[in-house]
C-alpha cells in the first residue's frame, strides 16, 4: 500500500482534506496530536474528508475524559484556581483558559471548541450541586487541562515543554488577574469572609458561654461538696471542720475591720445519763432539739452555730458581749436550763488559740458553778463598760 497525498495543502485552522493512509506530517500540520492521529487508522483505500467540523466531532484534539483526585493534582502544576459561583465567573474562567492556551503555544482553535462544551458541563455541575465549584487550570507535562470536582479534561496538547520561567510567570499573571478582575466579586467574597468571621465569633461566644456555665456548675458542685464535708450529718450544723474554717474567717475579718466577735462554747448537761436512760434514738432527737435551739437564737446566714462532736456545741457570734449574753439566755430557756455555756469576746491582743482558751475557761466555770447557766468573761465586760 502506497501512501496517498492530500488533495490540498493543510492549514492550522482551515479545512484539511486527506485520503488515508496519508503521510503523518500532514496530520501534524493539521494540529492533530499523537493520540488523535492514532485514532485515524482506517483500512487501506478508505477515504476521509477532514475539516474543522469533522475534527471537532472526532475529538482529535482532546483525549477522552479522565477522573482525577486531589492526590493526582499535587503531581501537576496548578496555573489557576477559581471559585465558580455565577455566570461571570465562568466567563472569566474561559478568558483565563484561552489566555493560558495562547501563552503556552497551544492550539487556540481546538481549545476553544473544547472549552465551550466543558463550561456547559461546569454550569450543569454547579446547578446540580447548588454550591460554588472550584475549577483549576493544570499543566500536566504537555497537556493543559481544566479540572473541577472529580473531573479533569484536556484543553490542548503542547508541541514542546514550556520553560519553567514561562509557566511561573503565567501562573502569577493569572493569579493577579483573577484577584483583581471584578470588584463586584471581590466585594462579594469580602462579604462572605465577614459572614464567616461573624459565624466564628458567634461560635466562640457560644463556646465561651458553655464553658462559663460548665465552670459555674463545677464551682457549685465543689461548694456543695465542701459544705457536705463541713456539715454534721445528724443536726445539719457545721461540724468541727466547718467550725475551724468559719472561726478563722471570722477572726481575721473582725481583726481587720475592728468589728466585735464573740465565741460561745456549750455543753449539754448530763447528756450521757440521758442517752443511757432513754436510748440512743432519744439521744439523737435531743441533739437535734439542741441544734434547733441554737438556730432559733442567732441570725440566719450571719452567725454560725456548730456541733463540735458528742454533746459539745459552739456559736460564732458577730456581736459584742451584751448581745452574746442575751443569746445565751435564750438558748437556756429553749433547753430548760439543761445547758452550760461559756461566753467571751475577742480582744485586740487575742489569737485564735487565746480566744478559744478563754471561752473554754468560762464553760468550765459555768459547770463548776452548778451547770444550767452561762458565764461571761469579765475582762470582756470591763472593756465594754470602759468604752
Amino acid at each position: 500500500m502506497g501512501a496517498e497525498f492530500p488533495l490540498s495543502v493543510p492549514s492550522r485552522h482551515g479545512p484539511v482534506f486527506s485520503t488515508f493512509p496519508a503521510p503523518e506530517k500532514w496530520l501534524i500540520q493539521a494540529g492533530i496530536p499523537a493520540w488523535g492521529r492514532a485514532r485515524l487508522s482506517p483500512k487501506a483505500g478508505t477515504a476521509y474528508a477532514l475539516n474543522s467540523q469533522r475534527i471537532s466531532q472526532l475529538g482529535l484534539f482532546a483525549k477522552p475524559a479522565t477522573k482525577w483526585s486531589p492526590a493526582s493534582i499535587r503531581k501537576m502544576q496548578t496555573l489557576l484556581t477559581l471559585t465558580i459561583i455565577v455566570e461571570p465567573d465562568r466567563q472569566r474562567l474561559a478568558r483565563f483558559a484561552m489566555d493560558a492556551v495562547e501563552a503556552l503555544g497551544g492550539n487556540v482553535f481546538s481549545a476553544a471548541n473544547r472549552l465551550e462544551g466543558l463550561l456547559r458541563r461546569v454550569r450543569e455541575d454547579c446547578a446540580r450541586a447548588r454550591t460554588p465549584v472550584e475549577a483549576s487550570l493544570l499543566l500536566d507535562d504537555l497537556s493543559l487541562c481544566l479540572a473541577w470536582e472529580n473531573q479533569r479534561e484536556p484543553l490542548t496538547t503542547l508541541s514542546q515543554p514550556p520553560a519553567a520561567s514561562k509557566v511561573t510567570a503565567l501562573a502569577t499573571q493569572l493569579k493577579n488577574a483573577s484577584e483583581s478582575a471584578d470588584s463586584t466579586l471581590l466585594k462579594r467574597r469580602n462579604e462572605q469572609i465577614i459572614i464567616h468571621l461573624e459565624d466564628a465569633k458567634k461560635r466562640a461566644r457560644q463556646e465561651m458561654e458553655e464553658l462559663e456555665t460548665l465552670l459555674e456548675m463545677k464551682k457549685n458542685e465543689l461548694n456543695k461538696s465542701i459544705l457536705a464535708a463541713q456539715t454534721d450529718g445528724l443536726t445539719g450544723l457545721y461540724n468541727r471542720s466547718g467550725y475551724d474554717t468559719r472561726l478563722r474567717e471570722a477572726f481575721l475579718r473582725c481583726k481587720r475591720q475592728g468589728e466585735p466577735l464573740c465565741l460561745m462554747l456549750l455543753d449539754l448537761d448530763f447528756f450521757k445519763a440521758i442517752n443511757d436512760t432513754h436510748g440512743h434514738q432519744y439521744g439523737d432527737e435531743y441533739l437535734k432539739r439542741m441544734a434547733n435551739a441554737l438556730r432559733a437564737s442567732v441570725r440566719e446566714h450571719v452567725d454560725h452555730p456548730c456541733r463540735m462532736g458528742g454533746d459539745e456545741f459552739t456559736i460564732i457570734l458577730y456581736s459584742d458581749i451584751p448581745i452574746a449574753k442575751r443569746v445565751a439566755g435564750k438558748v437556756l430557756g429553749l433547753m430548760e436550763n439543761k445547758v452550760s455555756i461559756g461566753v467571751t469576746q475577742m480582744q485586740e491582743t487575742d489569737s485564735i488559740e487565746s480566744l478559744v482558751g478563754r471561752a473554754d475557761s468560762m464553760l468550765y466555770e459555768a459547770k463548776h458553778r452548778g451547770r444550767g447557766q452561762f458565764v461571761a468573761d469579765e475582762v470582756s465586760e470591763v472593756r465594754i463598760k470602759a468604752v
